[in-house]
């Protein structure tokens, strides 16, 4: 899921959710398929739809789960990312994209101005965060594996969202400073000899290629670690570590490409992050998940350094 949605409803609950899609004429020849925007070109945007369904879900086609409620759905693509149940609460599912697609979908729905911002669904560290902004100030969560909740709450300056008491644990990762110390120290040779040739090599023979598949954080550090291989980790490194624009000397301005060492060895810091991200880092409840985004190291050796 990628781009921006335009031509989507303002829906603030299961009422307004249930008359949008009683409204709204089923495409011709499909199987009761509404879409949801219910524009001269919405229509077109078949993988946007708005369904009748139950809360919890159905169980198989025809069962329903004893004290399942009536809902709405609004789907994107396979995931009902907006649920408006019957009881007053909205459930919010990404289905796992953590994309500008979901998120512009999430936040359009449920109707986030500039001038009312009610509701902002945003990617941070690779994971979808929820911010609401009910009488009492912004709140922030940030989507782990589980739906979140809200329901409207009341505001008498316009629409307000709040979080039930179900919130998912805020977890966070945080750096443990001593295993990282023993990790530089393992690649401290190494990172002397690229510090040295950062400082020597010329600058125009290192280009980022305009098109490529970027080295993986498990293929950099495997050059790192052996000496006969330590160009070919330079290779990987120092064309990621070019700093080029245009500084005022003498009067005017003049172009500059230079190979930064802070650069040098701040990505080779990432590397490490990402191959002993379980070792390196602690996991920790917190109150506050954008605190650091030390989850994206989480993935492992398999990442690219992009």
């Amino acid at each position: 899921m990628f781009g921006n949605v335009t031509d989507l409803p303002t829906l603030l609950s299961y009422a307004e959710a249930l008359s949008h899609y009683e409204a709204i004429t089923p495409i011709r020849g499909s199987k009761n398929l509404r879409p949801i925007c219910d524009t001269h070109c919405g229509r077109r945007k078949k993988h946007m739809q708005i369904i009748k369904t139950t809360h919890p879900k159905a169980l198989g086609a025809a069962a329903i789960p004893e004290g399942a409620i009536d809902a709405v759905a609004c789907r994107l693509y396979n995931t009902d990312v907006i649920t408006f149940v019957s009881n007053g609460d909205i459930i919010i599912d990404n289905g796992g994209y953590a994309s500008s697609t979901t998120h512009s979908f999430i936040t359009g729905i449920l109707g986030y101005t500039y001038h009312a911002p009610a509701i902002h669904a945003f990617s941070k560290g690779g994971s979808t965060v929820i911010e609401v902004h009910p009488p009492k100030g912004k709140r922030l969560v940030k989507m782990q594996d589980e739906p979140i909740v809200i329901r409207k709450v009341d505001n008498i300056h316009g629409v307000a969202f709040d979080f039930t008491t179900g919130i998912p644990t805020q977890k966070g990762y945080y750096l443990k400073r001593a295993p990282m110390g023993m990790r530089r120290k393992e690649v401290e040779q190494f990172t002397k000899f690229a510090l040295a040739c950062a400082k020597m090599v010329n600058p125009e023979d290192y280009r980022r290629p305009w098109s490529g598949r970027e080295p993986e954080a498990g293929q950099v550090y495997a050059a790192m670690a052996d000496k006969e291989r330590w160009n070919d980790a330079l290779e990987f490194l120092l064309p990621k570590c070019v700093d080029t624009g245009n500084s005022w000397v003498t009067g005017k301005y003049q172009y500059h490409r230079d190979i930064k060492p802070k650069e040098v060895k701040h990505l080779i810091d990432e590397v490490l992050k990402y191959m002993f991200c379980d070792d390196l880092f602690e996991e920790r409840v917190t109150n506050n998940p954008l605190s650091n985004d030390n989850g994206k190291y989480m993935v492992g050796a398999g990442a690219q350094l992009i």
